[in-house]
């Protein structure tokens, strides 16, 4: 109870654990939790493959929801994080399958493992935000646009959801009742909703490197061709960087890591520096 009580929880878990209570299916939501665990466990490995770390969490029933809120990340990044979760599951899933050749009387045992954890693995895949999908696609139209513009589009794409399953859950109260569509409205209109109790991965060294009196900085030229995502990965993690850019006219402005940041979150990474007034 005491773990229990320090991680945060989504309310809408709470639902999922009463309409599993309320069928009878108690059993069931505890492999949900697991199924989460190895979904996560994808997004943590890889996210600190690339040297981000999980400042806060909480748990929703899509797994432990993380946000970006801080954006301090390359869109690449983000689309990588975002799907290691759902590969995580499908490969869980294609161990078990496997062990089933081997071990036919394993599958009365863990069938219920692999419907779970490939339902999971498909409804992250689904374009809307905070689902795993709706972060790859904010990822691939930040390449675009902004990524303040990116969470709009995504956020549509939420309400479009929502009212497909709506239409989907009336169906069912005639034909074969499932609330399992309106337990997804739920989800995704709660992730539209802002809250405290939102996740982010931050990218360690990079922003928040520990810089020592008199030590030695990292100087790049760069031209007006060089695009703000090139800038971003050229960031040094154990050195401030500063760019020179090595403007067509012969001028020479200064670029700092604050500035790169800023420049960022307000236009695609792929600008060229040519196309801002600097």
């Amino acid at each position: 109870m005491r773990i229990l009580k320090k991680i945060p929880i989504h309310p809408s878990f709470y639902l999922v654990f009463i309409w599993f209570a309320v069928t009878g299916q108690t059993l069931l939501f505890f492999i949900l939790i697991f199924c989460l665990l190895v979904h996560e466990m994808g997004h943590y490995l890889v996210a600190k493959k690339l040297k981000y770390k999980l400042s806060s969490f909480y748990l929703a029933p899509y797994g432990v929801a993380l946000n970006y809120k801080d954006s301090k990340f390359l869109g690449k990044d983000e689309i990588k994080i975002a799907l290691a979760g759902p590969i995580s599951n499908i490969l869980f899933c294609i161990v078990i399958v496997a062990n089933w050749w081997i071990f036919p009387e394993t599958y009365f045992y863990t069938s219920e493992f692999v419907d779970l954890s490939m339902g999971l693995a498909l409804f992250n895949l689904l374009p809307a935000y905070p689902l795993d999908g709706g972060r790859v696609m904010v990822g691939l139209l930040s390449e675009k646009i902004s990524r303040k513009k990116a969470l709009k589009v995504v956020r549509f794409v939420n309400i479009v959801f929502c009212f497909v399953f709506a239409i989907c859950f009336v169906v069912t109260c005639f034909v074969n009742y499932n609330p399992t569509f309106a337990l997804m409205i739920v989800f995704l209109l709660g992730g539209m909703i802002e809250s405290k109790m939102e996740g982010e991965y931050q990218l360690t060294d990079v922003f928040k490197k520990k810089i020592k009196n008199f030590s030695s900085v990292k100087f790049l030229a760069v031209n007006e061709q060089s695009s703000i995502g090139e800038l971003m990965r050229a960031v040094d993690s154990a050195k401030l960087t500063i760019f020179c850019l090595v403007q067509d006219n012969g001028k020479t402005v200064i670029l700092t890591e604050k500035k790169v940041l800023s420049l960022c979150l307000k236009h695609p990474i792929t600008t060229k520096l040519s196309q801002l007034d600097i």
